[in-house]
């Protein structure tokens, strides 16, 4: 059976992983986890100090990360801030019994005794502390243990403080300052350079002045004859509905008004004889009406189950797998016929980036099949509110048309939009956006 290593052996392997440490955080993470070799706890966290002052709970061990706004950081901090004097040097040692009332109410994550080391470095300024719980006291020997964990901690914080690094070093050099106070300048200066405000948005070529193809009724299809993007001509059928059930219906129909015209000939010639045969007479013939007009619409219905072109152009739907055997809906578009050569583009703004669209705008368009070769376009409308785009979520449509004397891109190819706007200040144009988010941030 394995034995724990010596006291001091472990305190000196603690050192080595310490001082290998590649950063400030490093040696936090280290202090909490491989202490656990030099001094038996339950659980140990480590504090410093934030920019204004104020305790800031940093790691703690057996966790990867402490939320900021758990209830357990913020009993920690209230801890801290309940049993660290100011200034404080010495170990302290507590059990819950003894804690301020204003912590009484972390029994849960508080076990019968803990054990306070102040983090200092070689200079003596107060860099933090460590806690150190566990179900049982800590004696004498493992408060000097648990000190020189906290003093080599401390040092390796000091050595990875900010104020040592080379770039924080030629700040605070004198000639330093006048270079920064001329780049400063030259960054002021060309804030104000006049540029092109502009806005980026995923974009798609689309037809002008698409004709949908849409189910007259409610049927399933039965078979859709013509490819994706597949030129047609017009009136060639494209899309064959399921009908035998409209067959079924037209072939009943037909018979009442066999029938109907049968009883409507019988009870005619009763009339010359028959005072109640004529009376029925109109009756029947009403009847007959009915039947007829049944069957004609019926049959209107039966020849709109093949669906024709209604223009010569491109075919575009998604697949012929993908509407096989799925039931429509009257009026509901199966697919739309566009003429390849009036083709424009359709812009998707997101509202975080809008800027002014005015009719004629330039757009330069980059294909995601021909980055290097812009299309040139000019705005023609935009949406007044922002509507839901394709992917979800919220943009604002563009219209925009090619210009001509350009190559015709194929329908339906995607890319990226660069809209260009008024004309702004260089200071302006790179701080909208930060701006911005610190308004949403702040609500204001």
């Amino acid at each position: 059976m394995s034995q724990s290593p010596h006291p001091a052996l472990a305190l000196l392997e603690f050192e080595r992983r310490v001082q290998s440490a590649s950063s400030n955080r490093e040696v936090a993470f280290r202090a909490v986890n491989d202490s656990s070799q030099v001094l038996r706890f339950d659980q140990a966290v480590l504090w410093r100090y934030d920019v204004f002052g104020q305790p800031m709970i940093a790691v703690a061990s057996g966790l990867a990360d402490v939320s900021t706004d758990s209830p357990f950081q913020q009993w920690l901090v209230r801890l801290i801030k309940a049993i660290v004097p100011e200034p404080f040097n010495a170990v302290q040692g507590f059990t819950a019994d003894s804690l301020p009332e204003a912590v009484a109410d972390g029994d849960e994550w508080c076990p019968a005794h803990l054990l306070h080391c102040p983090l200092r470095g070689p200079t003596g300024v107060a860099l933090g502390g460590i806690l150190f719980f566990r179900s049982e006291e800590f004696s004498e020997a493992e408060r000097a243990l648990a000190e020189w964990v906290a003093r080599s901690t401390g040092y390796g914080l000091w050595a990875w403080r900010s104020d040592r690094h080379a770039l924080k070093r030629w700040l605070k050099a004198r000639s330093t300052w006048k270079w920064f106070g001329g780049i400063a300048a030259v960054i002021v200066l060309a804030s104000f350079i006049p540029v092109t405000m502009s806005a980026l948005a995923p974009a798609e070529i689309t037809p002008l002045r698409p004709i949908p193809v849409t189910s007259p009724m409610d049927a399933v299809v039965r078979e859709i004859l013509v490819q994706p993007n597949q030129v047609v001509k017009a009136d060639q059928v494209v899309v064959i509905l399921e009908d035998t059930a409209l067959r079924n219906r037209l072939e009943v129909a037909a018979k009442s008004l066999e029938i109907a015209r049968a009883d409507l000939q019988r009870a005619t010639f009763k009339s010359f004889s028959d005072e109640a045969s004529r009376l029925e007479l109109q009756v029947l013939n009403a009847r007959v009406q009915e039947k007829a007009a049944e069957a004609a619409y019926l049959t209107e219905l039966l020849g709109k189950s093949k669906l024709q072109a209604p223009q010569g152009g491109l075919a575009i739907f998604s697949s012929q797998e993908d509407w096989r055997g799925r039931p429509v809906q009257v009026g509901e578009r199966v697919m739309v016929i566009a003429d390849p050569s009036l083709i424009g583009v359709t812009i998707y703004l997101p509202p975080e980036d809008a800027v002014e669209l005015e009719p004629g705008a330039r757009v330069d368009v980059l294909l995601h099949v021909d980055p290097l070769s812009p299309l040139e376009a000019r705005i023609e409308r935009a949406s007044y509110e922002a509507t839901q785009a394709p992917d979800g979520t919220l943009a604002y449509v563009i219209r925009a048309d090619l210009q001509p004397g350009q190559r015709l891109p194929r329908i339906g190819l995607r890319g990226t939009a660069k809209i260009h706007s008024e004309r702004v200040m260089l200071g302006y144009y790179l701080l909208r956006k930060p701006i911005a988010y610190i308004r949403r941030a702040l609500g204001i």
